[in-house]
């Protein structure tokens, strides 16, 4: 009787082993999406709407509308750029990270911005840190805990122009501010894509281990 319960004991044991390694959330996922789709989503649509204030109150010169023409002439054109827009998500443990960003390529920027970069190449880029739960393929991302931002959205003084104020390269914030950047870069955070919410809350995904992408 003591053989029989210990192997029943050691057959779940498996089972339940092999259901942990079957829902293990461990890994790197990405996003990548056209800026066909891009701009035809509704968050980024409404983003692009309305007036664009720079952190003072002031009317940004360089609209946030503006800038995707500026460091992609090809948007502009209304070529569809099949890797223009990449999300990537890592899992490990129980942290996250979730990296957004515009790909941006060098042949395409606009030769006004060219002559006054003060960078190697614009760049919107932020990375949030936080935690995660996993079940099955849902995956829950907690309000992020951190940002880190790279952010030079046309370029040189232009910068202070935009929506941004300013540029931030290699700058991080550990707490949100509604009012001034890097802190409001945590409202970047919901959504899959490149645009500023109004709250800030956890976010959920769905991850799709065969093929190591997600979707949110």
């Amino acid at each position: 009787m003591k053989r029989i319960i210990a192997l029943i004991l050691a057959i779940v044991s498996v089972a339940m082993l092999l259901t942990a390694c079957g829902t293990k959330a461990d890994g790197t996922y990405t996003a990548t999406v056209s800026s066909n789709d891009y701009f035809a989503a509704s968050a980024v649509k409404s983003n692009m709407e309305g007036g664009d204030k720079r952190p003072d109150g002031s009317d940004a010169m360089v609209p946030f509308s503006s800038l995707f023409g500026m460091i992609d002439t090809r948007i502009g054109e209304g070529t569809n750029i099949a890797d223009y827009y990449t999300a990537t998500l890592t899992l490990s443990g129980s942290t996250y990270k979730l990296v957004k960003k515009i790909n941006v390529n060098m042949d395409y920027v606009a030769d006004a911005v060219k002559d006054m970069m003060s960078t190697d190449i614009p760049m919107l880029e932020l990375t949030f840190s936080g935690s995660f739960k996993a079940d099955g393929n849902t995956v829950t991302l907690s309000v992020p805990t951190k940002v880190d931002a790279n952010v030079t959205p046309v370029a040189g003084m232009a910068d202070a122009y935009t929506r941004f104020g300013g540029t931030f390269v290699g700058e991080s914030a550990d707490s949100a501010d509604a009012e001034s950047y890097p802190g409001k870069f945590f409202y970047y955070f919901n959504t899959l894509y490149f645009v500023e919410s109004t709250a800030i809350s956890e976010m959920t995904v769905t991850i799709d281990s065969a093929n190591k992408t997600f979707t949110a």
